[in-house]
């Protein structure tokens, strides 16, 4: 929704049909824009985006119907309040004009009093529906983000792997993934308690960030365990990622209350191993075994599988 005043285009073939309204709309405060039909309305919303779109259904060039079929259809202006004007008033034309998207119907001739209560309706209608698209991003957003450290979670990651591999089976690019567990950080909790433990969680998250590249994707696996998806990357680039990732976590202590000194063991697979056809399953496999032979062969270093 506009910032300052809320905009309505008016759209009307009639001059003076369109001046009224327009007066009227103006009266009650609204920014009004006018268009003398659908052709023309629709490249004044593409460059000043209005609010309400009060429009008439039958016009030469591309009439109401039309238009409203076109905003409701392009993800930019869906949310667009469209009120159809008509002297048309039976029940099945409404019908039609409200089977088409558009959001009300209002007979010609219009009522000053109905037309600005009707554009006020729309205005709160489209608000609201902002409002909850907002909150529906930001579930959907809270619904993939690990909460401790702001990564992604295990349900996203998960959702990229198999997306990723998909196109590598496509394109033919490889792709490699890490797996990150940081060393003995059962005693970290055992030693200083849960909340210290959460802060080198917390901690090594960001580590993460700052040794991922562009295009990157760092996740929280599950505990302490870590895993980073590489696309359009090959195994001996993916070690040195993760042997930079390796030496920053040993440099400093993690935690920003009470820092705690930690290292991370970190296995690598690339799908360049892969055998046909390529699955995300077999990838995540032999980055977990990776893992496990670098805890094996003592910790706090890269292994590649």
């Amino acid at each position: 929704m506009s910032e300052n005043r809320p905009r309505v285009l008016v759209v009307d073939d009639d001059s003076l049909s369109r001046r009224i309204l327009t007066q009227v709309l103006a009266s009650a405060g609204y920014e009004v824009e006018s268009a003398v039909d659908g052709q023309d309305a629709l490249g004044k919303i593409r460059s000043h985006r209005p609010d309400v779109v009060v429009t008439d259904w039958q016009m030469p060039r591309m009439d109401g119907l039309t238009l409203c079929r076109i905003l409701k259809g392009t993800e930019e202006t869906r949310f667009t309040h469209v009120l159809m004007l008509s002297t048309r008033g039976e029940t099945e034309a409404k019908v039609t004009g409200l089977e088409t998207g558009a959001d009300d119907y209002l007979v010609k001739p219009v009522e000053p009093i109905e037309l600005k209560a009707r554009v006020r309706v729309g205005l709160r209608l489209q608000r609201a529906l902002f409002d909850l698209a907002a909150k529906n991003e930001i579930l959907e957003k809270l619904a993939l983000t690990d909460p401790l450290t702001g990564l992604a979670n295990h349900r996203a990651f998960q959702e990229a792997l198999e997306a990723e591999v998909a196109r590598v089976g496509r394109h033919g690019r490889p792709a490699s993934l890490l797996f990150l567990d940081l060393d003995h950080f059962k005693a970290v909790n055992d030693s200083h308690g849960h909340a210290v433990g959460d802060e080198v969680l917390a901690g090594f998250s960001r580590v993460l960030r700052r040794g991922c590249r562009k295009g990157d994707l760092a996740a929280r696996f599950g505990g302490e365990e870590f895993s980073i998806l590489l696309p359009t990357t090959g195994r001996f680039p993916a070690s040195l990622v993760a042997e930079r990732i390796r030496k920053a976590t040993e440099a400093l202590p993690l935690g920003r209350m009470h820092p705690v000194q930690v290292t991370v063991s970190i296995g690598v697979a690339s799908t360049e191993e892969l055998p046909e056809p390529r699955e995300a399953a077999e990838l995540l496999r032999r980055a977990d075994a990776a893992l496990y032979r670098a805890k094996t062969e003592g910790r706090n270093r890269v292994v590649a599988g």
